[in-house]
């Protein structure tokens, strides 16, 4: 987190393509539950996309000719040997939805029998999908076009417009492989996973951090931290902070996570990670690395990274600007290598740092795994450099603080998710 001296924690593939003349049944058994997949179609040769970048309303597409964030479909178990495929970037569930004839789109939260598909074994490599919602097969319809969206039109398999080969990330070929995930489906949260860090007192910040379901709440599938205005050990503000120190760390790879949250000035949201050194390097010299800092703007957030001679005020900041406000969800990742280091926003690249860039100004400190972090701060020194308060408290306007008194304001997070590449 800018600005933030780091607390001490103390706790197949390429597939042989083929059309397969008979239909070889459901299979339920044989879809990959539990990974990631791509999918190609055998009429254009093609990845299908679902790149919501042309609009949240965007269909499904078979014309990329690589295998990026859009291109990648979480398998899901939907119960009764049917799978629901939910997009990796932007966490929505793929729909053929009838009231656009079959079209298939990926802008639904949950699935419903509308987000429900058979997967289907045509043998040699090759599947099709049934949709649920109209019991049809879905298709790369070629007199539609190259470009057209997949349809659920089709009554049988009758070729190659409804097979499609997949692959599972991590094979042969290179790609991302999700390690690790947190979705927020329980009721509480993990220990396994995350602690909440309440002794954190720095950068003039206004909160008194708590482990109380106040601040923290896991409910309907995602994490709620949340702001209260009320005196705690001596501070007007309480919330919530939860680091995976000790119990999830990680090196080079794709960190991300999808959040929502709150507008108002000195509010400090932030998804950043710590190096797992802390404790005996210290801050800065164990480096961090800021994936997603707010103070309360509604159009811009910002990344930046920290380390010996580059820490505080860093050199290495840059603000971002989302397609829409930061009330809505949206996707924030970062990638960290031994080169470099990227911020993405919805799967759009912002900003990439080089090694040489930063060793400019210090020793490069992200060749170690690092921890993460998920807090909702109030005030303090980032958010009183661009609100210029200092009443009714350090950073935090009588606007805002009125606005936590009058509605307690949340971070929500829907998930987060680690990749590695191989």
């Amino acid at each position: 987190m800018a600005w933030k001296l780091g607390s001490a924690a103390t706790s197949g593939w390429m597939m042989a393509l083929a059309v397969g003349s008979l239909l070889a049944g459901v299979d339920a058994d044989a879809a990959p539950v539990g990974q990631t997949i791509w999918l190609k179609a055998c009429a254009t040769q093609q990845y299908v996309s679902a790149d919501q970048n042309l609009g949240a309303t965007a269909p499904l597409v078979a014309n990329r000719t690589t295998v990026q964030g859009w291109e990648q479909y979480q398998v899901i178990d939907a119960g009764g040997g049917l799978i629901a495929l939910r997009a990796s970037e932007s966490g929505l569930f793929v729909s053929a939805d009838t009231n656009l004839g079959g079209q298939l789109v990926a802008n639904r939260t949950t699935f419903q029998d509308w987000e429900k598909f058979e997967w289907v074994e045509l043998g040699n490599g090759s599947i099709a999908l049934k949709a649920r919602s109209n019991g049809l097969f879905v298709t790369a319809d070629l007199d539609r076009g190259t470009t057209a969206p997949l349809y659920a039109t089709r009554a049988s398999v009758g070729g190659c417009w409804e097979s499609f080969t997949w692959g599972a990330l991590g094979g042969g070929g290179g790609g991302w492989v999700q390690i690790w995930s947190e979705e927020f489906d329980g009721t509480s949260v993990n220990p396994s996973n995350w602690f909440a860090n309440t002794g954190v007192h720095v950068n003039s910040e206004q909160q008194q951090y708590t482990n109380s379901p106040n601040n923290i709440q896991v409910s309907n599938g995602t994490l709620k931290l949340i702001a209260r205005r009320e005196w705690n050990n001596g501070y007007p503000f309480t919330s919530g902070r939860l680091e995976s120190a000790g119990l999830r760390e990680f090196g080079h790879g794709r960190v991300e996570a999808r959040i929502k949250m709150p507008v108002g000035p000195g509010l400090w949201p932030a998804f950043w990670m710590l190096g797992n050194n802390i404790n005996q390097a210290g801050w800065p010299t164990c480096g961090e690395l800021d994936i997603l800092e707010n103070v309360g703007y509604s159009n811009w957030t910002s990344g930046a990274l920290h380390g010996p001679g580059y820490s505080g005020n860093t050199p290495i900041f840059q603000q971002f600007y989302p397609s829409s406000p930061v009330s809505d969800w949206h996707v924030y990742r970062t990638d960290f290598s031994s080169s470099d280091i990227k911020w993405y926003i919805d799967g759009a690249l912002m900003k990439t740092v080089t090694r040489a860039e930063v060793e400019r100004y210090g020793p490069w400190a992200f060749d170690k795994p690092f921890f993460i972090i998920l807090n909702l701060a109030v005030g303090g020194v980032m958010p009183h450099g661009y609100n210029g308060a200092t009443t009714p408290h350090y950073g935090v306007p009588q606007s805002t603080a009125d606005l936590i008194g009058r509605t307690p304001q949340q971070m929500e997070v829907d998930w987060v998710r680690v990749y590695q590449w191989r």
